[in-house]
């Protein structure tokens, strides 16, 4: 195999191997050229690999560098015959279809899935196409070994009745759906799937299917499985096309036995770059944590992408060069080169206890999940004053009242004059679908919509003026109700659509722009 040159970086003595193989070394270079890989990156996986002897993609996926999606791309950018040795399980095609069509998934972009195999490629095309939603299909050579495997394994899913749990996960994570809900009722059960922020119905089953799929999930939750009278919290992982995922479950005692709430942890849903959320004001944001020292604030209600926020920004920092510690509660995503604690109250660690013990470990960068109390807010504010940089989370939904939140745990208003750099204040909307222009496909459920972005609104505050000025009340940036006018002027998402996350203030709003016309 022809090998090239990979730059030896590092003087401190890790084993980084100096020669790989073109085809690997052209991947690199293409991730390094669109910035998605720094050099760092490549020696602690090259690095790695020199241990594993695992894949170099798979590392790179497993350390959350770049998503699976993104992979494919660049193979298919740089060696379009890499993706060959590539296999991809969907919920988009039926298992049965598969197997009766002796069909293997190799892999699947935003736009195109690329299939293999053994029958007539164009009834193959006939029969899948209903099922793929417009992506366009491509056929590639087949290895005949590792189609029957892969053939062994589809009809393991399909054929295994105890293995619902299973199934109904997978098909979440293939929809990017961000919770499974499992509601029992009188005679039945029904599970829906939150997408895009918004529940759909998406199996109906017996109660005796019900008690199965509970039993099961409780077991490997390791809850109490005897236990129905109070609520019950606990998880479990599951590996899905080549990464670990986070499940996070919660049980909820209901007049018809237990409501069970799955929370999907999905690596690939953390977006590598800050510039794919939607942040409008995104510079002002950049430059509070581009600083040294200081307290930089992310706000917004349950369910507005915060810690999405906060773990792209995260991802763009030097984890390499800078020591960062976080405290969660729980983890959400695991971020590799990062020091990310648990809360776990039955030993007493708290936020408060956690950042206190960070103070002590050589931190760059400390991250706060949340500030809910005096004390975590205090000691949050001691790391920034002895210049550590704290990214940090308050539920509050404006710029003014994340402060007026810090001043009513007992931060005196002085202190964060000198500390305070940036504030974003974020919520999500659902964006249109690009694939029918809002009208309803099948590739949006027939919604109309098929994403979410950020409206938000943001300001840095480059020296203690500024700082003061808004304590007094002076507002200069756009609000995010503004910019979530804004974006449904623009066609990015609909009034109806800011309306159901505003309310009555969005249609003021809209009322006032159709008066001034």
């Amino acid at each position: 195999m022809s090998q090239s040159a990979i730059q030896q970086a590092n003087p401190f003595g890790v084993r980084v191997p100096t020669r790989v193989s073109d085809s690997q070394a052209e991947l690199i270079e293409y991730l390094k050229s669109k910035g998605y890989l720094s050099e760092a990156m490549v020696q602690a996986c090259l690095a790695e690999q020199q241990i594993t002897g695992e894949k170099f993609s798979l590392i790179l996926t497993r350390n959350g560098f770049i998503t699976r999606k993104l992979l494919i791309e660049a193979i298919l950018a740089v060696n379009p015959t890499g993706i060959l040795g590539e296999q991809h399980y969907t919920s988009l095609i039926p298992a049965e279809v598969l197997i009766r069509t002796r069909t293997m998934v190799v892999a699947e972009t935003t736009t195109k899935i690329f299939l293999a195999t053994l029958e007539s490629e164009r009834q193959v095309r006939i029969e899948l196409e209903p099922y793929v939603r417009g992506l366009e299909i491509n056929f590639v050579p087949l290895n005949h070994d590792q189609l029957e495997d892969y053939l062994s394994e589809v009809s393991r899913f399909a054929e295994d009745d105890n293995n619902l749990v299973e199934r109904l996960l997978r098909t979440a994570l293939q929809e990017n759906c961000s919770d499974v809900h499992i509601v029992p009722r009188y005679n039945t059960y029904s599970v829906f799937y939150r997408h895009l922020g918004v529940r759909h119905l998406a199996h109906e089953g017996s109660l005796e299917e019900y008690n199965t799929l509970c039993a099961r999930i409780k077991d490997l939750s390791r809850m109490d499985l005897a236990e129905r009278r109070v609520p019950q919290d606990g998880g479990f992982q599951i590996e899905h096309e080549g990464k670990v995922v986070d499940l996070r479950v919660a049980t909820v005692p209901t007049a018809n036995s237990e409501q069970i709430v799955i929370r999907i942890l999905d690596p690939d849903r953390v977006q590598p770059k800050l510039d794919g959320l939607g942040i409008t004001n995104l510079k002002a944001w950049r430059k509070g944590v581009s600083r040294p020292e200081g307290l930089c604030l992310i706000c917004g209600p349950t369910g507005s992408g915060k810690t999405t926020t906060l773990n792209a920004s995260i991802k763009e920092m030097d984890r390499f060069g800078r020591a960062i510690y976080t405290i969660e509660d729980p983890v959400e995503y695991r971020l590799a080169f990062t020091g990310q604690v648990n809360i776990n109250p039955a030993v007493g660690l708290d936020f408060a206890r956690a950042v206190r013990a960070f103070m002590r470990a050589d931190p760059d960068v400390i991250v706060v999940g949340e500030v809910r109390d005096s004390e975590t807010a205090r000691n949050a504010v001691k790391a920034a004053e002895t210049g550590h940089l704290v990214l940090a989370t308050l539920h509050t939904g404006s710029i003014y009242g994340s402060v007026q939140r810090l001043r009513d745990l007992g931060v005196p208003q002085h202190e964060l004059r000198y500390l305070l750099r940036t504030v974003l204040v974020q919520r999500l909307v659902r964006t249109i679908c690009r694939q029918c222009t809002g009208k309803g496909c099948t590739a949006c459920f027939r919604t109309g919509y098929a994403g979410r972005t950020v409206v938000s609104e943001c300001v840095y505050f480059p020296g203690e003026k500024q700082v003061t000025d808004m304590f007094e009340g002076k507002t200069w940036w756009p609000s995010m109700l503004e910019d979530a006018v804004h974006k449904a002027n623009s066609g990015i998402t609909t009034k109806e659509e800011v309306i159901r996350i505003f309310g009555a203030e969005a249609e003021e709003a809209f009322d006032a722009q159709e008066t001034r016309k």
